[in-house]
């Protein structure tokens, strides 16, 4: 991850979002992080991955196991 401070990317803010399409890029003030700057793209991924891990902790089936389940569910109830 890249890291740039608060004033750098106030003064370059078109590198500072050129960076962010690239990879994540940590932003400090003072020599302490103070936020991360991510693309859209990056920002999807991340939401998309925790749905994801949602899903699998809360026992969502795999699309191969839920079409096992659901044909096993229609032999059972010829």
């Amino acid at each position: 991850m890249k890291t740039i401070t608060a004033a750098e990317a106030k003064n370059s803010f078109g590198k500072f979002l050129d960076m962010a399409q690239r990879e994540p890029v940590l932003v400090t003030k003072n020599n302490r992080p103070v936020g991360v700057f991510l693309s859209m793209d990056d920002l999807e991924d991340t939401i998309w991955a925790e749905r994801a891990l949602k899903a699998h902790a809360e026992g969502y089936l795999a699309e191969e196991e839920s079409r096992a389940l659901l044909g096993k569910l229609l032999k059972a109830g010829d």
